[in-house]
Formats: C-alpha cells, sequence, structure tokens
C-alpha cells in the first residue's frame, strides 16, 4: 500500500525534526505533525483489507 508507506516515511522525518524537548507542549507543531500522521496511519490500517479481502472498518 503506497500510501500507508508515505504516511510511515512521513512520520519518521517528523522524528526527526523533534528535538525531544523535556517538556513537550501539545501546541507544538512537531507534536501536531505527529498525532495527525499517527491518526491518518490508523485510518488506513483500518481501512486496509485483510487477507481474506474484508475490510474491517469503512472510512
Amino acid at each position: 500500500m503506497i500510501q500507508l508507506e508515505k504516511i510511515k516515511a512521513a512520520l519518521e522525518a517528523v522524528e526527526a525534526c523533534c528535538g525531544h524537548c523535556a517538556v513537550c507542549s501539545p501546541s507544538c507543531p512537531i507534536a501536531v505533525s505527529r498525532r495527525a500522521l499517527a491518526g491518518l496511519r490508523d485510518d488506513l490500517l483500518d481501512a486496509a483489507p485483510d487477507d481474506d479481502g474484508t475490510v474491517k472498518q469503512e472510512v
């Protein structure tokens, strides 16, 4: 799945940009990006067909 691979690469890029501050603010642009991309990744995984071809959840 090409989209999922791109999302995983984007998550890795966001991690590379993170300064790993001692106190991470929820309004930090890196934290916001990480949450958004992780949510999209989870949605794509939920919408992906299983081995038997069935979809767990419609998006």
